[in-house]
């Protein structure tokens, strides 16, 4: 639980007490561990959380005789026995507790875990996140009393204080097993649950908070155990010390975890199919998509240039909620095979997006002749045509819109997705604005706009004047932020906000847009979410994702030398 000696850093000394541990100690991992793969919402499954087989008795002394090695005193945890008590069986528990003597640590980490159903992997990660225990050799009989750091509340004037009621390491281990039952028991009585809420940075509120979207039992209860979040200070220095308004409790269970027993968000279901859709190049690739989506034909066609991304970004939000794929072609002329795709789906309407610059009107002239009505969405920029798109796109009005930086693709491409899934468009701002355009704001007035999400960081999308000119629109009642330390991780924010649950996910590159472009809007139209990918592996919070939101059904775009080959292409990165 949280305790301020386990949040602030003894700076002078490079040593970091309780759960910042010492900063020079040597990963397993080595320097493989990312940070943007943490993610705030999925810190754990629940399925390894909740796990009273995890490790035997036997592999939890090893484990520590290989942490500690040789110990300088009888309180080092693999030496360490103690006399244990009988405990009733409760829903907590459900196998009670027999006491015997001189029991080792080792078996009562293991019998809780049994009883409690809770991993002896959590259990060891939280023993070093809260007093350094599995890697010490010579630890105080003070530090084991207070092993778990349980009854160990955050008091402003009473620093470190710790109720002497829960002393003891067998007290410690088994009362804190039972907590975090409770917390997933009766999560309605507990301030941290399920669902989208502010999480503070620090104990002084002075320092903020952010918005996290907590999305299972065992995520939850991290947050009620110890109730903060890292910030962008303490996860850019994974192995040391942030600032003043770090902290480190649940950044470092999920560092513990992952360099000591692997990803703590599991990977996809071994069941989930996946398939493959690319092509030649990012014309033949667009139309593998739209065969798959559309095997019977579409309403509506949007065409846009292959080669720049931001007109492509804003239409396929738009192309989703027509029905309808997003292809693409090159400015100098539209290849056969797109043309005989638009024959093929046989649509009502054609939409080009972007001006005569980008797509000629030669070009035009050979798409009214597939046809019967062709309209054109653009504007003087990028930024103008975005705005075309989303009010020529949703007539009705939307409910929601995402804003993004019209400077550069990865940010925006999973949120293409996730405001063709909601309703949405997305709208593009010009990097450095210090105040949202005034179009732009006219525009979500018109709409009817009434959340607005900010994709990407502060970095990307400034606050402060440029938040205050989206609230001073008169239907916006909601601003926020979803962004992560890259694109990847900002992929994997809004999945998460706009996808708690799916059955199926594209994964795209994210090193380059094209294959992207057209997948976005797929994946808007079937209610999927779009991941990136580096090319060999899955982002951790991605995987994460992908595991919690139940997705059975994974579609790769791009071939195998862009996307490597499944399974290895789906484990999450290290």
């Amino acid at each position: 639980m949280g305790s301020l000696g386990r949040i602030v850093a003894v700076a002078a000394s490079a040593l970091l007490v309780g759960t910042l541990i010492v900063a020079a100690e040597k990963p397993d991992a080595a320097d493989a561990l990312n940070a943007s793969d943490f993610d705030p919402g999925y810190i754990i499954s629940d399925e390894l959380f909740y796990d009273g087989a995890a490790m035997t008795e036997a592999q939890i002394q090893q484990f520590l005789d290989q942490r500690i090695g040789t110990c300088l005193n009888t309180n080092c945890l693999n030496v360490y026995r103690q006399t244990t008590r009988d405990m009733p069986v409760t829903e907590r528990c459900t196998q009670g507790y027999k006491g015997a003597e001189n029991e080792r640590a080792s078996r009562i980490i293991f019998k809780v875990q049994q009883s409690c159903n809770i991993s002896a992997k959590v259990i060891l990660v939280t023993l070093q996140k809260e007093q350094s225990l599995v890697t010490m050799r010579n630890p105080t009989a003070f530090r084991v009393s207070r092993a778990m750091g349980y009854g160990c509340p955050d008091i402003a004037d009473r620093p470190g204080w710790c109720d002497p009621a829960f002393d003891g390491f067998f007290n410690q281990v088994i009362n804190a097993a039972a907590q975090f039952q409770r917390y997933r028991l009766h999560p309605n009585s507990f301030g941290h649950r399920i669902g989208t809420q502010q999480v503070l940075y620090n104990p002084n509120r002075s320092c903020g908070s952010r918005s996290v979207t907590i999305r299972n039992a065992a995520t939850a209860g991290l947050y009620n155990y110890t109730p903060y979040t890292p910030n962008q200070a303490a996860m850019s220095n994974l192995r040391g010390v942030g600032d003043s308004c770090s902290s480190y409790g649940n950044r470092n269970f999920w560092r513990f975890y992952s360099e000591w027993f692997g990803s703590p968000t599991g990977t996809v279901s071994p069941a989930a199919t996946t398939t493959r859709l690319y092509g030649a190049d990012r014309y033949v690739t667009s139309i593998q998509i739209s065969k798959d989506s559309y095997p019977t034909g579409a309403p509506t066609v949007y065409v846009a240039v292959g080669s720049s991304f931001p007109d492509g970004l804003a239409a396929a939000p738009a192309a989703a909620r027509a029905g309808g794929p997003l292809l693409l072609t090159p400015s100098t002329g539209l290849p056969s095979n797109v043309r005989d795709e638009i024959r093929r789906l046989a649509p009502e309407r054609i939409v080009i997006v972007g001006g005569t610059g980008v797509i000629p009107t030669a070009i035009a002239d050979q798409l009214r002749a597939l046809a019967l009505s062709v309209r054109r969405d653009s504007g003087a920029d990028r930024y103008e045509t975005a705005n075309a798109i989303a009010r020529a796109g949703f007539p009705e009005g939307a409910s929601i819109a995402f804003v993004a930086s019209g400077a550069n693709f990865p940010d925006a491409l999973a949120a293409s997705a996730a405001a063709g899934a909601l309703g949405g468009p997305i709208v593009l701002v010009p990097p450095g604005s210090s105040s949202m355009p005034q179009p732009t704001r006219e525009l979500l007035r018109d709409l009817g706009v009434r959340t607005v999400i900010l994709v990407g960081g502060s970095g990307v999308l400034p606050g402060g004047s440029f938040v205050d000119s989206i609230r001073s629109v008169s239907t916006v009642n909601s601003v926020q932020r979803q962004g992560g330390a890259d694109r990847y991780a900002t992929a994997a924010a809004i999945n998460a906000y706009a996808f708690p649950t799916t059955t199926s996910a594209y994964i795209a590159s994210g090193t380059n847009f094209p294959d992207a472009l057209s997948a976005a809007a797929a994946a808007g139209a079937r209610g999927a979410a779009l991941h990136l990918s580096p090319g060999t592996c899955l982002p951790g919070a991605s995987a994460g994702h992908l595991a919690s939101a139940g997705v059975m059904q994974v579609t790769i775009v791009g071939g195998p030398t862009i996307i490597g080959n499944p399974p290895q292409s789906l484990q999450p990165c290290r």
